[in-house]
């Protein structure tokens, strides 16, 4: 396993990984979704399965004396690698967008502990979607990249939805302001942060659990294709 990771690091990374990972520079801008920040992670995802459709990595692996097992927990471990390497980015983000955005953000989620839990369980949501489709046909990428961009953007929405709505109710409806001083506030107080770690922890147990999920799933399927 060890050495299929190296190899996924060293012959299947697409420049496009490292590059995105500037996109956590998304925070510092003014009243915009930063969530679209970590979609486009996802993207560089996809520009390396994409690649070694290409390369016809899959074949090529498959023939190495391995199960095909190893072959799928090796490409999904660097994927989350490679999440995990945004999501780390975006925990300095979170105090520097607050030096430069002190007002929040109107557009969605503030820089938070919760915006940390909502990016995870965008990247589970992105896993779920893309990463079994391509073990069952890795031909059609392209669609199946589509399909889990639109389900990453139905949950984009949907949060950020959601925090605009408690920023704006926030004096009519006590739930509302009740997710505002908590759930969005940063620097928060003490009772806050707690609700924030647990959102967190939450959001940690989705992405930890999903992950697992999509494994075995993909695990699964691509056992029975016939290269």
């Amino acid at each position: 396993m060890k050495q299929l990771f190296y190899k996924e690091l060293k012959l299947c990374l697409p420049l496009q990984v490292p590059l995105f990972f500037l996109f956590a520079a998304m925070l510092f801008i003014p009243a915009y979704p930063y969530l679209v920040a970590c979609f486009f992670t996802c993207n560089s995802i996809y520009y390396m399965f994409n690649q070694s459709v290409g390369n016809n990595d899959l074949l090529f692996t498959a023939l190495l004396p391995v199960p095909k097992e190893q072959v799928v927990k090796a490409r999904v471990r660097f994927t989350v690698a490679i999440q995990l390497v945004m999501f780390l980015l975006l925990v300095p983000m979170i105090f520097v967008n607050h030096k430069l955005v002190p007002q929040g953000n109107p557009a969605g989620t503030d820089g938070s502990l919760t915006f940390l839990a909502a990016a995870l369980v965008l990247f589970t949501v992105f896993n779920a979607v893309f990463i079994p489709a391509f073990y069952r046909d890795e031909t059609k990428s392209g669609k199946n990249f589509l399909v889990s961009t639109i389900a990453v953007f139905v949950w984009i929405i949907l949060w950020e939805g959601f925090m605009i709505t408690s920023a704006a109710a926030q004096a009519q409806v006590p739930f509302f302001r009740w997710v505002a001083e908590n759930l969005d506030a940063f620097p928060a107080t003490a009772g806050a942060w707690r609700i924030q770690l647990i959102a967190l922890a939450a959001g940690a147990l989705i992405y930890g659990l999903g992950t697992f999920l999509v494994s075995r799933k993909a695990v699964r399927i691509f056992e029975q294709v016939d290269l």
